[in-house]
């Protein structure tokens, strides 16, 4: 009942956010949060930001998740490597559909400084929504599933510090709007409770 409860407000503030974009395409909050971002000037931070970004792109992700998806299903976790990777695939797909109904324009170099120039639409951000999708299923795998050593310890901060900063990625290289990444992590949670559910579900919880 609770990943249910969780799952309706998360739907719900999706809505409302995206409603809400699709009215105010030009939003003061997402300007001011561009440049605010963006004037960190600091190069070990902008070699971060390029990282997580490229990690994201297509075809790396793709085969991101694919191996992964295969080691786990080679390790005898064959109901999580089929739901991370069905939900992760569904939920891009998802993104990908939302893009069009909305239709906002990405962020143009008249208002900030753009390093990456893109044809598809921007909200809400694929990046953001693939990464918490699939590198949240897998920390809540982690967390759930993993013995508490070193590694697993290391494995959460990376994955904690994917997480935080694809979000703030997008923004510094100038490819969404904090909106647009707003609602990648919104969307992108709700895939997590369904995949957290399915998989709950497959393992006799409800």
């Amino acid at each position: 009942m609770k990943n249910l409860l969780r799952l309706r407000i998360l739907i719900g503030l999706f809505i409302i956010v995206s409603v809400f974009v699709f009215l105010n395409p030009e939003f003061t909050f997402d300007f001011s949060t561009s440049r605010f971002i963006q004037d960190i000037n600091q190069n070990y931070f902008s070699k971060v930001m390029w990282f997580v970004t490229l990690m994201g792109n297509r075809p790396l992700m793709i085969y991101i998740i694919a191996i992964t998806g295969s080691i786990l299903y080679l390790y005898g976790l064959r109901k999580e490597a089929v739901i991370s990777t069905l939900i992760t695939a569904v939920g891009a797909l998802s993104g990908s559909l939302i893009k069009i109904l909305v239709n906002r324009e990405r962020p143009q170099p008249e208002f900030v400084n753009v390093s990456v120039f893109l044809s598809d639409k921007s909200y809400p951000s694929n990046h953001v929504l693939v990464f918490t999708i699939f590198f949240g299923f897998l920390l809540y795998l982690l967390l759930k599933k993993a013995k508490r050593n070193i590694f697993q310890m290391t494995l959460t901060i990376v994955l904690i510090i994917f997480l935080l900063t694809i979000g703030i990625s997008r923004i510094y290289l100038g490819a969404h709007w904090a909106t647009d990444v707003a609602g990648g992590y919104i969307l992108g949670l709700s895939w997590l409770v369904v995949a957290i559910r399915l998989y709950n579900f497959h393992n006799g919880k409800r």
